[in-house]
């Protein structure tokens, strides 16, 4: 590679939408996956790779378990405008070049980032372990988004080879450093109820049944897929799950006391569930409640900006509410907490550092 590095940027939804959105001021730059901050860095070139051109390959795609097969063919013709692809979500867009990568068919660098366990990788089945392995070094970078599932993938596929191991890093994924500065709270005193937002893999049953304890009021934004199928709605809960722009959202946000993150998922799926709600969290300056999950770097309770409750526990939640509603000077900390790690150990800044770092370990190969 002569020059700066050339990286072709492709992801899972319409990242030509989600950097529009940034350009307009109407979403942070974190949503585009390091482009904004690695160029302004000036070491590295980002193009944002077409999503979608032939939709009816997709199609053929989808019957194969193949997906975003439109992208990855014309990313095959492509070739000699970018030096290193980076796909943000790994083997999702990637399936059919990781094939053709390990038969010698496809020879571009592919860096990656990992947010969810690898491809089969905590099977019992070692033939499965064995394959996953073997898809994952087909990678020239993986980037892990925690620490801990970058040990825990390291100790499930026995990695001990040195060039695997030198491929592997961290990178804590954080929210836009300077979006979220033109948004703030409302006064302590205006807060008038507590908000969870999101759609994967979300427990809104459980933190339903806590509510239905509490008179406090309860605000969810999902999808019609993530929508909690409850007998009876309590009156103090309403439930949005049509699509509301990340802008709008932002507002509720702000008139919330504090942002409740309810998980539930498998043990064999155990990721990032969680981290980018998260990132709302902190960039935002709010008090969080959240399922325990081990797996995401920065533990809300550990860096006392949250509170963390067990899967399914619906009295673990009530607690946790009751404090953040009753005990002011601990929602204030936990406030004030949220921010110092925004602006130390969770943004979008020291992402692109980290990224950046992989991909010059990629060129000086």
């Amino acid at each position: 590679m002569k020059g700066k590095p050339r990286l072709l940027l492709v992801n899972n939804y319409s990242m030509e939408n989600a950097y529009a959105l940034w350009e307009q001021g109407k979403s942070g730059s974190h949503h585009v996956w390091g482009k904004v901050e690695l160029e302004a860095r000036g070491n590295v070139e980002v193009e944002i790779f077409q999503h979608e051109k032939y939709p009816f390959l997709n199609r053929i795609g989808n019957f194969f378990k193949i997906k975003h097969l439109d992208q990855q063919l014309r990313i095959l013709t492509y070739g000699k405008h970018f030096d290193i692809l980076y796909a943000p979500y790994s083997w999702s867009n990637t399936r059919l070049l990781t094939v053709l990568k390990w038969v010698g068919l496809y020879r571009k660098p592919i860096l990656v980032t990992i947010h969810q366990p690898f491809m089969k990788m905590n099977s019992s089945n070692s033939f499965f372990r064995w394959l996953s392995k073997k898809f994952l070094f087909q990678y020239d970078g993986i980037i892990f988004l925690s620490e801990k599932l970058k040990e825990h993938t390291i100790e499930a596929l026995n990695i001990k080879d040195k060039h695997d191991l030198a491929k592997i890093d961290t990178a804590q994924w954080g929210p836009d450093t300077k979006y979220y500065d033109k948004v703030v709270s409302n006064e302590e005193d205006s807060l008038t109820y507590f908000i969870s937002a999101g759609h994967t893999a979300r427990d809104y049953v459980t933190l339903i049944e806590a509510f239905k304890k509490m008179d406090h009021q309860l605000r969810i934004f999902c999808t019609p897929n993530s929508k909690p199928s409850v007998k009876e709605l309590p009156a103090n809960v309403t439930i949005n799950a049509s699509f509301i722009p990340y802008e709008e959202l932002l507002k509720y946000y702000k008139e919330s006391i504090a942002i409740l993150i309810p998980l539930k998922y498998p043990d064999s799926k155990e990721g990032c569930q969680g981290m980018t709600s998260l990132q709302d969290v902190v960039a935002l300056g709010k008090p969080a409640v959240i399922t325990e999950n081990p797996m995401i770097n920065i533990d809300a309770a550990k860096e006392g900006f949250g509170i963390t409750v067990g899967k399914g526990d619906v009295n673990g939640w009530v607690d946790a509410i009751e404090l953040l509603a009753k005990d002011k000077n601990r929602f204030r900390q936990m406030s004030e907490q949220a921010r110092r790690v925004y602006l130390q150990k969770f943004n979008s800044e020291l992402f692109a550092e980290e990224l950046e770092r992989a991909v010059f370990k990629i060129r000086l190969r």
